[in-house]
């Protein structure tokens, strides 16, 4: 029998950040018998890496408030984005050796397709989003001229965020001026490389000087620390903006809409700023009357809406613009799975000065 670590999901997490131990917990008593344990029709799988997703979070709420995800079961594995290796296979189409990316369980070893964890998505109103059906998909060129980790960063949802968004919602132009706020993280990264490509000015904002030297160097033309100078002041002496791609929301969002020329393109992709602050305490905007005003296309968006239109394009476009050195990636990387708790607190904490997506390596091959 062979050791087969995992994180449970404990308890809902309310206002605040999750507590390892608490909400999180490392058990590593499972065994797993590899050679003979059954597949009935699917696969055995081991799993190399882990990412750490704000998306986490959301799932970790009282099921029986709305969002745009299902939450997780209190009692069970945690499941999120993950890539990993076939050891054994009764499924047509899927070899051993194969490396596959995608929603996995968050154990060493796991029988795919895992189903005893899945959330009932007919508790949820329609429209709510089952991530656990972004199953597990064949690594396209696992032997390309990058490494494996990029699958959880630029590779990976965070990259595939920025593209989607940047391609369905932001269509940005040479000339135009796009703001991103936290420009540092695994997503901003990608749509500063992406508006630059593209011949934008970009304005970018995160929360250290550590961070703003980081997207100076991915080219952004006015990266500044929102801790240092206001991000009214900022866009006052930088703007107006044709676009805006928000992963904080609060008073950037407030900012951006003050500073937003008529007709503007805003992708609401995330709210860093309010995800971990009880409801009553959570900032309210002001200009949200500049919405109609200025006849601003405010666009909030998860991932799986452009899949179809863009999917494709993505897998063909990104890994050669990494290969002809036009996009880059920093992953920060975490030895050891009974450390994966600790790195998804460590990512929604945007106190830290450490750049670089969170990548948990799990085992080496």
């Amino acid at each position: 029998m062979t050791s087969n670590p995992r994180l449970i999901f404990k308890k809902c997490v309310g206002g605040g950040l999750p507590v390892v131990g608490e909400h999180i917990k490392f058990d590593n008593t499972p065994k797993i018998d590899l050679d003979n344990v059954p597949l009935k029709g699917g696969f055995l799988s081991k799993t190399l890496l882990l990412s750490p997703e704000p998306s986490m979070r959301e799932r970790m709420r009282d099921p029986s408030l709305p969002s745009y995800t299902t939450a997780y079961n209190v009692g069970e594995i945690i499941t999120g984005f993950g890539l990993v290796v076939v050891l054994r296979s009764e499924r047509e189409g899927v070899k051993v050796g194969d490396y596959m990316y995608g929603i996995t369980t968050w154990e060493a070893y796991t029988v795919q397709p895992y189903v005893e964890g899945r959330v009932d998505v007919t508790k949820y109103p329609p429209g709510t989003f089952d991530m656990d059906s972004l199953a597990l998909q064949p690594v396209p060129n696992p032997n390309g001229m990058y490494p494996l980790s990029h699958y959880a960063s630029i590779l990976g949802t965070p990259g595939l965020t920025g593209y989607v968004g940047f391609q369905g919602i932001i269509q940005g132009k040479e000339g135009e001026t796009i703001f991103v706020s936290s420009g540092a993280s695994g997503v901003g990264n990608m749509v500063i490389q992406l508006a630059k490509s593209k011949g934008m000015k970009v304005i970018a904002s995160a929360g250290s000087d550590i961070k703003v030297e980081y997207m100076r160097s991915l080219g952004a033309d006015v990266p500044f620390n929102y801790k240092k100078e206001s991000y009214d002041s900022v866009l006052a002496k930088n703007g107006p903006i044709h676009a805006f791609w928000d992963n904080v929301g609060a008073e950037a969002l407030d900012a951006a809409l003050a500073h937003a020329r008529n007709y503007a393109r805003f992708a609401i992709c995330g709210t860093a700023a309010t995800d971990n602050v009880p409801n009553e305490e959570r900032y309210r905007l002001k200009n949200a009357h500049l919405i109609m005003k200025k006849c601003i296309k405010l666009y909030g968006f998860i991932v799986p809406d452009f899949l179809p239109q863009f999917m494709g394009q993505f897998l063909q476009e990104v890994p050669t613009m990494i290969g002809q050195g036009k996009l880059k990636s920093k992953e920060l990387l975490v030895e050891g799975i009974e450390n994966a708790a600790q790195a998804i607190v460590d990512m929604l904490n945007s106190g830290h000065d450490v750049i670089g997506k969170p990548v948990v390596i799990v085992a080496k091959e």
